[in-house]
């Protein structure tokens, strides 16, 4: 507090120490209010067959908090900033207890699901996750499709050369017949 005090004093263009004793002062006030209203509360909530869960240390952090910006808040600024003072001072304890406590929680034992995996869990998405042996499963229907097609376009490229060498034969039997007729009506 002490530092920030005297840099923000500095800043401002006022005497840096003025400002960093005022600054000390408070943030001394402000930890210890708060370090002993949680202390007093945890012990009272502790017992020997009872230890505080996450949610325990969570409410007694925000009870804390509140209580200390409100007293905080009554003193140095006066009573319009009691109520607003306590406000954030509670949620500013709950909110900083509670990312610690996820922060400190012990590991869980099943391993994280990746995105897509959570997503394919979810009923209303379009996603399945696969296994190996699905996709290996799903690649061979896919290859016996394209097997299928090729032999039908195949069947079909067998017929069309057939029906090009029937063609070719046809045409010439026709204009033999054309000169005979020619010839005739002479």
């Amino acid at each position: 507090g002490f530092l920030f005090g005297g840099a923000a004093g500095i800043v401002r263009g006022a005497p840096g120490f003025l400002f960093a004793t005022a600054s000390a002062i408070q943030t001394f006030a402000i930890g210890s209010t708060f370090t002993g209203v949680r202390l007093g509360i945890i012990h009272a909530w502790t017992t020997e067959s009872r230890s505080t869960t996450p949610l325990d240390r969570t409410k007694a952090s925000a009870i804390a908090g509140g209580f200390t910006g409100g007293l905080i808040g009554f003193i140095t600024r006066g009573r319009s900033n009691a109520i607003p003072g306590a406000i954030m001072f509670t949620l500013f304890g709950a909110g900083g207890q509670h990312v610690y406590n996820k922060r400190t929680a012990a590991p869980s034992a099943e391993p994280k699901k990746n995105f897509w995996r959570r997503m394919s869990d979810k009923s209303w998405t379009p996603f399945k996750v696969l296994t190996n042996e699905e996709y290996a499963e799903m690649l061979k229907e896919k290859m016996l499709k394209l097997d299928v097609e090729i032999a039908i376009i195949d069947d079909k490229i067998a017929g069309l050369k057939e029906q090009q060498r029937d063609e070719k034969q046809v045409p010439t039997s026709q204009p033999s017949e054309d000169k005979d007729r020619s010839n005739s009506s002479d």
